[in-house]
């Protein structure tokens, strides 16, 4: 099969859509993606990766959009396959004007993900533009002919004609790609310092702020401790409490200011680290995930600190893997990185018990045979 895969939001090298989905199914298929990028055409995996406009602004992909669709009208592929949103209605018109089966994968709970939309300059538009999306959900999905869920909860909100053409594609890790873990013993040892890890989008909604503040008064304790945020950050108020504290911009380095990190370079500062953190705020989008991070930190044997969500304290008791902390208190936060520096083989017990996790239970290979059955699901 010929399979044409386009977003208008994440760039090339996304982990999911590149470095799991597209690789993976191109392994059995033609796979060509479309999809932002620095270059016109490169052949990279077994993927034929077409560059589509760089954006900085949500209103610069009106003209990504035209050339994806100018692009779609001249494909002979069997499958599209989309990833954002603001795509639903290109799918759509696939359906109505082009041959081909669609497929849309979910990556996010649009709806609560839309009400913490900062640029979006109103709460009310917010839940008003949040709603709108729950209509065209209801109204239009099952125009498509499969769905793929990033999430299991995602089916919760979909009705009985929609979870029946849709099917879990989990952002569990994959293994084979992650360093020899002896040799990251090694880099351990000759380290000099702890150095704690966040990584993903690095903003206030994901809690930074309490990250900052459970790490100065850690190190009001020890003083051989490093953060590392790995991440897109754009939020200048983080970047300045930061830089503009004597001590702070010593003890905390931020990798990926104003850019993308690339999944390569984000696996390499795993190497050396010894403790994972998600202290997200209590909210709506985040307390019902299981995030990706979760996964990447356990892979690599570290021992997490997560926030106290319902969902979040099962995975860290069901998999003895960490510990969990109310987020909005610096001191408790503080505190638990603090033991775990202290009683390292507690730490490294924890973290050999997420590595066991990941590799018996949570690894891409088992959501990859599930891709490499979309023929079949398509009837194809």
């Amino acid at each position: 099969m010929k399979i044409f895969i386009f977003t208008s939001v994440h760039p090339w090298n996304d982990t999911r859509i590149f470095y799991k989905e597209a690789i993976s199914i191109a392994k059995r298929h033609e796979v060509e993606l479309h999809a932002p990028a620095e270059f016109d055409y490169i052949e990279k995996n077994g993927v034929k990766i077409v560059g589509l406009p760089k954006w900085n602004k949500p209103i610069d992909r009106s003209k990504i959009r035209k050339i994806i669709w100018d692009r779609i009208k001249l494909s002979d592929a069997d499958i599209f396959w989309f990833h954002d949103p603001e795509l639903i209605w290109i799918g759509l018109k696939i359906k109505l004007f082009h041959k081909g089966k669609v497929i849309y994968d979910i990556h996010e709970d649009y709806y609560t993900q839309i009400l913490l939309k900062e640029w979006i300059p109103t709460k009310i538009l917010r839940r008003l533009i949040a709603n709108i999306y729950l209509f065209i959900e209801k109204f239009f999905l099952q125009k498509f002919d499969l769905l793929l869920l990033a999430e299991k909860y995602y089916k919760n909100r979909l009705s009985p004609k929609l979870r029946e053409i849709s099917i879990d594609i989990l952002n569990y890790p994959i293994v084979e790609s992650y360093f020899n873990k002896n040799e990251v013993e090694k880099y351990k040892s000759k380290k000099k310092f702890h150095k704690i890890i966040y990584t993903g989008g690095i903003t206030q909604d994901r809690g930074a702020f309490n990250v900052i503040e459970g790490f100065k008064i850690l190190l009001t304790k020890v003083d051989n401790v490093k953060l590392y945020f790995v991440g897109k950050c754009k939020d200048q108020i983080i970047i300045d409490k930061i830089k503009s504290d004597k001590k702070l911009r010593y003890k905390i380095v931020i990798i990926g200011e104003n850019r993308f990190v690339d999944r390569g370079e984000i696996d390499r500062e795993y190497i050396d680290a010894d403790i994972g953190l998600a202290l997200f705020p209590y909210s709506l989008h985040y307390n019902k995930k299981l995030l990706t991070k979760f996964y990447e930190y356990m892979i690599n044997k570290l021992p997490i600190i997560v926030s106290d969500f319902n969902l979040w304290k099962n995975f860290i008791k069901t998999n003895e893997c960490g510990l969990y902390v109310d987020p909005t208190e610096p001191h408790q936060i503080a505190d638990k990185l603090l033991f775990l520096i202290n009683h390292p083989e507690e730490a490294r017990k924890m973290g050999n018990n997420g590595y066991k996790a990941v590799m018996g239970k949570y690894k891409w290979k088992n959501e990859e045979a599930k891709l490499f059955k979309i023929k079949e699901l398509l009837s194809l």
